[in-house]
């Protein structure tokens, strides 16, 4: 299901044909659904404008692990700042590293645009 539409209305359209659903298509939209809930409850019902150097450095945590050493500028110890203070990303115990969160994967529906090996993973 390649949708563009908001994923509520996915959601609200596939619970009226729920009989005529993949397996897979269900299982996904069963993930999504809980992969939002979560992220609801982390970081509760707070719509805010993400700053685009933010939503970069976000893009590029969905990847993996970025060392906090390689973000030098002014501009991305902004974005750090903003998305651990929101519970978009978080520093390992050594904070050498900035991840990305559950929450954070969902802002963009990251979580749909990583590759399909990352998200099968995640999904068992």
């Amino acid at each position: 299901m390649d949708d563009k539409r908001p994923f509520s209305d996915q959601l609200m359209e596939a619970a009226g044909r729920v009989e005529d659903l993949s397996h897979d298509e269900l299982a996904r939209l069963l993930y999504k659904a809980a992969v939002r809930l979560r992220a609801v409850h982390v970081v509760g019902v707070r719509l805010e404008h993400v700053p685009v150097p933010a939503y970069h450095l976000l893009r590029h945590l969905a990847q993996g692990p970025v060392p906090l050493g390689s973000l030098g500028s002014r501009d991305m110890e902004t974005a750090v700042a903003f998305l651990v203070s929101r519970g978009l990303a978080e520093a390992d115990t050594d904070a050498r590293h900035l991840a990305i969160t559950p929450a954070g994967r969902e802002i963009g529906e990251i979580a749909d645009e990583r590759g399909g090996q990352d998200a099968q993973e995640d999904r068992q």
